[in-house]
């Protein structure tokens, strides 16, 4: 993989978080809290994404309206996506951003054959690969770099009313880019289960 920006411990101090739907509805937005249960942030997918390089513009110039939003605190960042090409299955670029800063970047790429899943591959802050795992009931997904497993995000049970995800990752990850990986890992749920 390339040179990461800064390197992510595999081992260390962790503070794990749980994603949770606001409602069994609404899959669509997830509050997340620490252990003691206190709201950390949110992530709230809009009703009609909309990508940066969009042929048809559903939200005019105002692209936060057709973004990812998550909110840490008072704070809200932006997840912005782009089509890196056209075709059948479009391989997209995930963009965390702060304002104009970016915070995190990850690519959803997919195999050039019918009906293969796409992988994700975090190329900021770190480099990693974003791997689903085999489970019988319950979603699992792996945050991997060259030296092995950084973290996890997985269902928290087999059988929920509502979805409710932990997200185990050090750390020396930022809250939001936890939340970011969160979302990735949702997304994947979303769109490939």
């Amino acid at each position: 993989m390339n040179n990461s920006d800064h390197a992510v411990e595999q081992t260390g101090r962790r503070t794990a978080l749980c994603a949770r739907q606001a409602s069994a509805l609404s899959g669509f937005h997830y509050r997340v809290s620490d252990v003691a249960g206190r709201l950390v942030g949110e992530v709230i997918w809009p009703n009609m994404a909309q990508a940066k390089n969009a042929r048809i513009r559903w939200h005019g110039s105002d692209s936060s309206q057709g973004t990812v939003a998550i909110t840490c605190g008072d704070h809200r960042y932006e997840v912005q996506f782009e089509y890196l090409d056209r075709g059948w299955v479009n391989d997209v670029r995930f963009t965390l951003v702060d304002g104009e800063q970016i915070l995190a970047v990850a690519d959803l790429r997919f195999p050039r054959r019918i009906f293969a899943r796409g992988r994700v591959r975090i190329l900021k802050p770190f480099d990693g690969m974003l791997l689903r795992q085999k489970g019988w009931f319950r979603r699992r997904y792996s945050v991997e770099n060259d030296s092995g497993v950084i973290g996890m995000v997985e269902d928290r049970a087999a059988i929920m009313a509502v979805r409710e995800m932990s997200i185990d990752l050090p750390d020396t990850v930022d809250i939001p880019t936890k939340l970011f990986v969160f979302f990735l890992a949702a997304h994947l749920l979303q769109t490939q289960a």
